[in-house]
């Protein structure tokens, strides 16, 4: 007589049915996932991928400090300043240190790049123990040319430039060591004016040394006058308030301590960039913010926010513009994170984070991209060039207004959300993918 297990009776059906399930839901997934990945701006990633590391120079030594990395379009090479050494090192197109320029032909103090058409080297210098701030330009052979310095110049005297670029219309815009704006020159070094964009500045080193000057809004700072009649109003006011019933008097506003004094004036501008119509970028570490021009140096718009969140800069340094993906690049020195915004403003990604292996950074300072369309990173403390290929998608919106962007101003444009400075632990950050 056959016995007939009542378990696997039971059993056997279900678990064909739940076989069954599992890789009909697997399969759906496969297909409706994507589908609503690409429409939901919170699956959008950023893919990145390290490509190469540069860590020594034309002479095997490592390379200390790098602060400021340029690329060559037109010859596919790269330079590097070395900030511990004071000195330029001349990557090939395939990353490999080829030459270097230093003291012995007057490069003791570089801090910014800038290759012209006519291959010109343009190297921004600050400060030497015997020698002013200054741009000197080389010829192709690495031979000094010119060199141009500001002590004449209007505010010039301890004028230490730090970047540089060439406009449209063959002027120069060169940034200066904490300095309130941009100075343009004419195509042979002669001063043309300055280019100071506006806005609120909190720092009160700045208050005190822009008090009483022409660059402040003057309903900033009221005069003495002013101070009477205000305070002779308030005590009028405060008198007719003490008729009301106790319940209908108003509150006082709480006077909250941590809120700092501002007075609106010129911005300092760490770094400034030009794209192929003539725009120019103009970066400020003080305000965490983008002022883009147009090539007649009409201001246009700009945006950025400081802060120590996501989508937000803390001390940004360097930026590039991407052309071909309609974007712009930002590192962030402070939060170790690189920003990704669209030509209108509008934040996309960040990646990064602070930590030693390939893909992340310690305090980055400087940004450069090759023909390739490969990021390059000065990753300062980790004493490294990174280069990274970043890749990500984005649908540009029809009817939406770009974030933050703020429109063209002549008065003040406070930020009202000002974060406290964070840095991220490693792994806080955005880990870049692996493509």
């Amino acid at each position: 007589m056959a016995v007939v297990s009542v378990e696997n009776v039971i059993t056997e059906p279900i678990r064909k049915f739940l076989l069954v399930t599992i890789v009909a839901a697997w399969s759906l997934s496969m297909f409706v996932h994507p589908l609503y990945g690409e429409e939901d701006p919170g699956e959008r990633k950023v893919a990145v991928r390290v490509v190469a590391v540069l860590s020594t120079d034309d002479l095997g030594v490592e390379l200390r400090y790098p602060s400021s990395v340029y690329c060559d379009l037109a010859m596919d090479e790269t330079y590097v300043v070395g900030g511990g050494e004071g000195k330029v090192v001349v990557y090939g197109p395939n990353f490999f240190p080829v030459a270097s320029l230093a003291g012995g032909r007057g490069a003791d103090a570089p801090r910014g790049i800038y290759i012209d058409g006519k291959n010109n080297l343009y190297v921004c210098q600050g400060k030497s123990a015997s020698r002013p701030g200054r741009v000197t330009i080389y010829n192709p052979a690495f031979f000094p040319e010119q060199e141009i310095t500001f002590a004449d110049m209007p505010e010039g005297e301890n004028f230490a430039p730090g970047n540089l670029v060439i406009g449209i219309t063959g002027n120069m815009y060169i940034t200066g060591l904490n300095t309130r704006g941009v100075m343009v020159l004419d195509g042979n070094g002669g001063f043309l004016h300055w280019l100071k964009p506006r806005d609120r500045i909190f720092d009160r080193k700045a208050l005190e040394a822009l008090a009483g000057s022409e660059a402040v809004d003057p309903e900033i700072l009221p005069t003495d006058s002013m101070q009477s009649e205000q305070s002779k109003a308030a005590e009028e006011e405060d008198e007719l308030k003490k008729l009301l019933p106790p319940a209908l008097q108003p509150q006082g506003r709480r006077v909250d301590d941590s809120e700092e004094p501002s007075v609106v004036g010129p911005v300092k501008i760490v770094d400034v960039k030009r794209d192929s119509t003539g725009h120019l970028y103009l970066l400020s570490e003080e305000t965490s913010k983008v002022y883009v021009y147009n090539s007649a140096e009409e201001f246009l718009f700009s945006f950025g926010r400081k802060g120590g969140s996501t989508g937000k800069m803390s001390r940004p340094k360097s930026l590039v513009i991407d052309e071909k993906r309609k974007a712009v690049f930002i590192v962030d020195y402070m939060r170790h994170t690189i920003l990704i915004y669209d030509l209108g403003g509008r934040f996309m990604y960040e990646f990064g984070g602070l930590g030693r292996a390939p893909g992340w950074f310690q305090y980055p300072s400087g940004l450069a991209m090759n023909r390739e369309g490969q990021l390059l990173v000065a990753d300062l403390f980790n004493h490294r060039v990174q280069v990274l290929d970043v890749q990500f998608d984005y649908t540009f919106p029809m009817f939406t207004v770009p974030d933050e962007q703020e429109q063209p101003y002549d008065g003040p444009q406070p930020d009202e959300d000002q974060d406290e400075e964070l840095i991220p632990e490693e792994g806080e950050i955005l880990q870049p993918q692996p493509l």
